[in-house]
């Protein structure tokens, strides 16, 4: 059996809990190419890690953004049990 090493690509994505899905749709690619790329060695070129290393800056700025959001959402009152036109109270 072949030893399987994870390139670093692929061990921030899944340490930070980014899919494939999501690094493909900010590198503007398919998600099977970033599987290849981080599966392939002969995939992992200098142009493929500039595309990688700019959808995951592409994502932390996204994700910066929506924690602000919510932050100020959070900031702003009100019960978290309240309920919100259009969304569902699933009770525990």
């Amino acid at each position: 059996m072949e030893a399987y090493e994870t390139c670093r690509a692929r061990a921030l994505r899944q340490r930070y809990g980014i899919t494939i899905q999501e690094l493909a749709c900010a590198a503007g690619v398919s998600s099977q190419l970033i599987s290849k790329i981080e599966l392939e060695p002969e995939r992992q070129t200098p142009a493929h890690e500039r595309l990688l290393r700019n959808a995951f800056f592409t994502l932390i700025q996204c994700r910066r953004i929506q924690q602000r959001a919510l932050e100020q959402e959070l900031n702003s009152g009100g019960s978290l049990f309240q309920t919100e036109e259009g969304g569902e109270h699933h009770g525990i």
